[in-house]
C-alpha cells in the first residue's frame, strides 16, 4: 500500500508538471487526496494494529489515531507550511478532502438542473463578488494538503523502516 500511496503522488506530480497551473482538472488533485487516504490508512493501521473502515471519511480516520500521533502529524505539517487551516480546524479539512475526492469525481452531480450557461453565470458571479472562500461549491486546501501529506510521508517512512516506538499497544 505504501508504494502505491507514493505512486499516485509521483503520478499527480508529473501531471500538474505536464499540465501546468491551472491545467487539467481535477485529477492531480484527486491523485493526491488518493495518496493521502492510502497514506493515513497505512498510519491508521500500523499504529492501531487493525484495518481502518471503507470509506473516505478522512477526519474520522485521523481523529481514532492516539492523540500524539495527531499531534505529531498537525505539528509535522505545520512546520511545513506554518499556520493554516489545519491547525485552526482540521476535522474541516480532512472532512472536506473526504467529500472532495468522493464528490469531484461527479463535479456535474453539485450543478444538477443548471444549464450551460447558468454555470458558468454562477461561476462568474461568484467571482464578481471577489471569490468568496466560505461560498466556494469545492474548497482544496492546496498549502495543507502539501503540508499533511509531507508529514504523512515522514511518518510512513519511520514506519516502514521501524525507526520509531510505534506498534499496537505501544505508540510513541
Amino acid at each position: 500500500m505504501h508504494q502505491e500511496a507514493l505512486r499516485r503522488l509521483e503520478d499527480a506530480e508529473t501531471l500538474s508538471e505536464a499540465l501546468g497551473l491551472g491545467g487539467g482538472g481535477d485529477s492531480a488533485y484527486l491523485l493526491r487526496l488518493l495518496g493521502l487516504e492510502r497514506l493515513l490508512k497505512i498510519v491508521f493501521e500500523s499504529v492501531l494494529g487493525k484495518p481502518p473502515d471503507r470509506g473516505h471519511q478522512y477526519e474520522n480516520l485521523f481523529n481514532k489515531l492516539p492523540p500524539d500521533v495527531q499531534t505529531r502529524l498537525l505539528s509535522l505539517a505545520g512546520e511545513r507550511v506554518g499556520p493554516s487551516a489545519l491547525g485552526v480546524n482540521h476535522e474541516s479539512v480532512l472532512k472536506e478532502w473526504g467529500q472532495n475526492f468522493i464528490h469531484l469525481r461527479y463535479p456535474w452531480e453539485r450543478y444538477a438542473g443548471l444549464s450551460e450557461e447558468q454555470y458558468f453565470a454562477l461561476g462568474e458571479e461568484w467571482t464578481s463578488r471577489g471569490s468568496p472562500i466560505e461560498e466556494a461549491t469545492f474548497r482544496y486546501h492546496p498549502t495543507e494538503l502539501i503540508g499533511i501529506l509531507e508529514a504523512l510521508r515522514l511518518v510512513v517512512n519511520e514506519l516502514v523502516n521501524r525507526s520509531c516506538s510505534w506498534a499496537p499497544g505501544g505508540h510513541r
